[in-house]
Formats: structure tokens, sequence, C-alpha cells
């Protein structure tokens, strides 16, 4: 250092202005760091809704898409009603999935809770009710290829309808989403067996 030289600090004002501009960074990182979090949140939760949707949309359809037909001379042959349905699935929600297995969906409305069920059952087997939304709203629909949707399945007026539609529809009202339509894969009518022919019918009595 040379002779005579003084060393020198931050004047008061130099600190000011520092302060001021690192308060101004903070507020603007908090601010970032604030909307960051609301943005994560909210995707976090929109993630979990739709997580919640999928799971629900499984449950509700998984059934319906293993629908198939009985023999006519059983007691499962598919029926359908706006609140009710019956028939054999092979894609059950207990039962070991493959197998054709009675079941029965039930579409209840509380008035108490002003809210609307749908109870799952299969035979020998207690009910469990799979879900639920605000509202007295929810009917099935049957539809078959092509045509409209009926409110019950098999049409009264069509003899050469199959035993079981092509579409099944749960219209909920409310939630998200309001209308499922399940596609039933299997085959929606029973093969022939011998019996079911002519050769295997019992011949008259003389």
């Amino acid at each position: 250092m040379r002779p005579g030289s003084a060393s020198r600090g931050f004047t008061l004002l130099e600190a000011l202005v520092v302060l001021v501009i690192t308060g101004l960074i903070s507020v603007v990182l908090v601010q970032g760091f604030g909307l960051l979090l609301s943005a994560r949140t909210s995707v976090q939760d929109k993630i979990v809704s739709v997580d919640e949707a999928l799971v629900e949309q499984s449950l509700f359809l998984e059934p319906l898409r293993g629908v198939v037909p009985d023999y006519p001379d059983r007691a499962h042959m598919f029926v359908g009603e706006p609140q009710r349905l019956h028939g054999l699935t092979a894609r059950p929600l207990q039962a070991r999935a493959g197998t054709p297995v009675p079941f029965t969906l039930t579409i209840t409305y509380e008035r108490r809770d002003d809210r609307t069920s749908l109870t799952y059952q299969e035979d020998n087997t207690d009910p469990i009710v799979i879900g639920s939304w605000e509202g007295d709203k929810g009917a099935f629909a049957y539809r078959d290829i092509a045509g409209d949707w009926r409110e019950a399945w098999p049409p009264q007026n069509d003899p050469r309808a199959p035993q079981t539609p092509w579409l099944i529809r749960i219209a909920k009202g409310s939630g998200f989403p309001a209308n499922l339509v399940a596609s039933v894969g299997g085959t929606h009518r029973r093969p022939l067996r011998f019996r079911d022919t002519p050769f295997g019918a019992e011949a008259p009595a003389p």
C-alpha cells in the first residue's frame, strides 16, 4: 500500500442499495417457489383424480366386458333392466377370471345421502359397493352392434337379437366421466349343444 492511502469501505448508500436489490431478488424467488409448489400440488391432485377415475372405471366395466351368454334352459341368461342386470361374466371381480361366474349389478339411490351407488355381487358372496356418485341419476342402457340404445335387454320386439348386447352403458349423471361404456368382447350367442339340435331331441312318445 502506498503511503498516505487509506482503505475505503462501503458507504451507507451502497449498503442500502445492496439490501434493496437482495430483498427484491428474495421476493421474486419466494413468489417463484410459491407458484412452483402450487402447480406441483395441482398436478398431483389431478393425477390422483385420474388414477381414482381409472380404478373406478376398471371396477365398473371389467365384469361387463366379460359378459357371456348362458344356455336357454339355465338360470343365468343375460337380462338387463335400467337399474339392474344379471348374467354370466368371464371377468369376475372376486372369482378366478376365465370361468363364467353368475353376477349382478344394481344401481340404488339413497335419498338420505343424496347419492347413487353401484353394487356388485357374485353368487354365494356378499354384495359390495364398487362406486357411488352424487344425485339420483343412474341407469344402464344396452345396444346391439347397430341401432339405438335400449332401456332393457333382450329386446322384446326382436326375437333375432343376440342373448347379450354388444355395448352396455352406465349413465352416472355426475362425476367424471358421467357415462361409461363397456364393449362386450365375447360371443353373443351360446353355441348349440347336440341336444339342442333336432338330432339330439328325444323322440316323441308313440
